[in-house]
């Protein structure tokens, strides 16, 4: 005797309605695709991504965080540069960003958000300085001398 057919929705039916009404009752948040879409936007195959070796945020070197003091980041590259970052928190959601490039040298340094990015130039000794960014993710490009390409900061929320 043979199996009865099988009757009902199938499962890819009840995944798409699963799908669905995850989507009605919690959709992702406008923020977060913003971040995803911009994250694949800046890919650079010849950039070098640097990593985030410290966070006073996370580490507690500013101390007890309370929303009225820099935030510190250090990121770093393969061939020994590193990016130290300041983020200055100020009224509103508007941060004041400072950063240096070690060892310093005159680069452009591109601060990526996800509305979109503003170019700065780092002096001789790879300072740079940039007022009024928005809260919310960024990353940094800092375009390095002929032949090495971009070191690249992984997207941070500040």
């Amino acid at each position: 005797m043979s199996p009865a057919p099988r009757q009902g929705p199938t499962d890819a039916d009840l995944l798409a309605l699963v799908r669905a009404a995850a989507d009605a009752v919690d959709p992702v948040p406008e923020g977060v695709l913003a971040a995803a879409r911009a994250s694949l936007t800046w890919l650079d195959v010849d950039a070098e991504l640097a990593r985030l070796v410290e966070d006073s945020a996370l580490t507690g070197a500013v101390g007890v965080r309370s929303g009225g003091g820099p935030r510190l980041l250090t990121f770093e590259g393969g061939q020994g540069d590193v990016v130290l970052v300041e983020v200055e928190e100020r009224p509103g959601d508007r941060r004041r960003l400072t950063g240096q490039l070690v060892p310093g040298r005159p680069v452009d340094v591109e601060v990526r958000r996800t509305s979109g990015s503003s170019t700065v130039r780092a002096d001789e000794l790879g300072r740079f300085a940039l007022d009024d960014v928005e809260a919310g993710p960024l990353s940094l490009a800092c375009r390095l001398e002929e032949g090495r390409g971009a070191l690249v900061t992984p997207w941070t929320s500040v």
